[in-house]
């Protein structure tokens, strides 16, 4: 997908529901992380934040991220969608806090956080 002036190839790799070692959750709250792969396929240094490029609906609409302390989803303190160069691959984990029994309906890559040029997952 273009990108701004990046071509990028973005993958969801994993979804794990319900996701342990997550911050505090609200009653009635899960966990739920997205294992994701970004890679600069050519052109400009792709630089953004997995928080905001990441979402994750459910019937009730886009869930909250979430900070995690520990385990494969740990929030990084660096982003792991901070500088990109063209040709560099990057995986990480976006969490989010989703009402305890709601479905997963689809999870969004919207470069630079903006709607255009989304792509979704079902």
């Amino acid at each position: 997908m273009h990108a701004g002036g990046s071509l990028l190839s973005v993958t969801v790799t994993r979804v794990i529901d319900p996701l342990h070692g997550a911050a505090a959750l609200l009653p009635g709250t899960r966990a739920v992380g997205v294992l994701v792969v970004i890679r600069n396929d050519a052109g400009a240094t792709y630089d953004s934040t997995a928080s905001g490029d990441w979402s994750l609906v459910t019937p009730s609409g886009e869930a909250t991220p979430l900070m995690v302390r520990t385990g494969v989803c740990q929030t990084p303190l660096v982003d792991f969608e901070s500088l990109i160069g063209a040709g560099e691959t990057r995986s990480g984990c976006v969490a989010f806090s989703v009402p305890l029994r709601a479905p997963i309906v689809q999870i969004r890559f919207s470069p630079h956080s903006r709607a255009p040029g989304r792509v979704a997952w079902r």
